[in-house]
């Protein structure tokens, strides 16, 4: 992309490139209020927008994106501008924002600089040089845009599929039983057809059993293991499309028994890799990648996206207020370096076990990493929520945590909180929670702050 981008940069004439800046210069705030409001109108787009994100976010991200895109002059720039197009990709991906609506914002965005680059000082055929230019950077953008986006998208199908899976009880252990029992369903059955001498076709195949079905529609969204799935796929294809037709009957020609021998063990060696790599792609699906911490047993970080889109999407339907808290353990450096790291991690367990106590059923506690916590709190508003915030970290303060030697510590918390404004973007929301939670740390510890809105 950056070479395509250099290339419409070194082929366009410099008075049509300094022509189009110093329209967009001029104009950008204009296009920006033009582009929102004809997005407010669309009855689909205004469901994602409110009036406030539009005025106090989305136009200046418009004006900031509309020069990097059309003001450039080094590399590094343009590398800047691709960099731009990935992360609003990212954006409008965690945003549920349909991509189609963002192709209908850049169609109009050309309209409006094409239709104001034919009120220039440019020579007629220069004017048609400089519409072509600016179409193809902005085409160029949402490529690299959509390519972010889909990957993101795709991701996060994957992940939302996790936690289907997850929710509904997935029991990983019966799982691998399961699929490897059906694999070696699958070999016996074949080895018992060559037994009696029945014939094997096509039906045969291994992809067209109960395990290979499975793999095929199931295994690509409980493991994210481009390189396992791969090789699994490579192996039932090279027994379907080169072992099994050599063993096929229906042909009447049969085969040496040290031929058929050789098949077999092939087959064999097949299956039992297959069950290899099962296993480990199976061990590697700890609760750490399926939604658990291993450490403390709460949710880890991998559903929070789907937790908060779901309630975003909650609060755009029914305006239901949630929150978010975002929480860290004072000084938990100095009880590992005095205690120890199992010390700590019984700390970390025991806070754990403190948050799950303190909030109702209808709320979301994770290990965010390290000491951090967050909690995500359904259909609260602000003065429920430091209520809330205000009880867990009392709690905390107040309890003696047991640790090695019958030894006990205390622990405080500094807790950041953020509600939800209406913006589509989770990510917004995380980081002001954050903010907050620097701000309790910097205002002395052991305290709640609430994120400016």
């Amino acid at each position: 992309m950056i070479e395509q981008l250099l290339h419409e940069h070194d082929s366009t004439a410099d008075n049509i490139r300094n022509t189009l800046s110093a329209l967009i210069l001029r104009d950008k705030v204009t296009l920006a209020e033009i582009f929102y409001s004809a997005m407010l109108e669309d009855a689909e787009a205004s469901k994602l927008l409110s009036a406030k994100s539009v005025e106090s976010h989305l136009k200046p991200g418009l004006c900031l994106w509309l020069r990097k895109l059309f003001c450039h002059d080094s590399r590094d720039e343009l590398k800047a501008v691709l960099a731009m197009q990935r992360h609003v990709g990212e954006v409008h991906a965690r945003a549920d924002i349909p991509i189609k609506l963002v192709a209908r914002g850049m169609r109009l965005l050309k309209r409006e600089i094409n239709s104001r680059l034919v009120n220039t000082a440019l020579a007629a055929d220069e004017v048609v040089k400089a519409i072509l230019y600016a179409d193809r950077l902005i085409d160029i953008a949402f490529e690299e845009m959509s390519a972010a986006f889909v990957h993101s998208r795709d991701s996060g199908v994957k992940v939302d599929e996790g936690f289907r899976l997850f929710a509904a009880g997935q029991n990983l252990s019966l799982e691998r039983e399961k699929q490897v029992s059906a694999l070696l369903d699958w070999e016996n059955r074949i080895f018992r057809a060559l037994a009696t001498e029945m014939p094997l076709d096509e039906s045969s195949a291994i992809e067209n059993s109960a395990f290979g079905l499975w793999f095929h529609h199931k295994a690509s969204l409980l493991f994210n293991e481009a390189d396992g799935l791969g090789m699994i796929d490579e192996i039932i294809r090279r027994i379907d499309h080169s072992i099994l037709p050599q063993l096929y009957h229906d042909s009447g020609q049969g085969l040496r028994p040290a031929e058929a021998r050789t098949l077999i063990k092939a087959i064999m060696a097949d299956v039992g890799h297959v069950r290899y790599l099962l296993g480990e792609m199976f061990e590697r699906l700890t609760d750490l990648d399926v939604g658990r911490d291993a450490l403390t047993h709460i949710f880890n970080r991998r559903f929070l996206p789907t937790i908060l889109k779901r309630e975003i999407a909650w609060n755009r339907k029914k305006g239901d207020p949630f929150h978010v808290l975002m929480l860290d353990i004072d000084y938990f450096k100095q009880v590992n370096d005095e205690y120890g790291h199992d010390s700590g991690d019984r700390v970390l367990q025991a806070v754990a076990g403190l948050l799950m106590n303190q909030v109702r059923a209808s709320d979301f506690v994770f290990r965010y990493g390290g000491e951090e916590f967050l909690i995500v709190l359904a259909k609260v508003d602000q003065a429920q929520a430091q209520e809330i915030a205000e009880k867990v970290r009392r709690c905390v303060e107040e309890v003696e945590i047991p640790i090695s030697n019958n030894r006990v510590v205390r622990v405080t918390l500094s807790i950041g909180l953020a509600g939800s404004d209406g913006h589509p973007d989770y990510q917004r929301l995380l980081d002001r929670a954050d903010k907050a939670l620097y701000a309790a740390k910097h205002a002395g510890r052991n305290r709640c702050v609430m994120a400016d809105e």
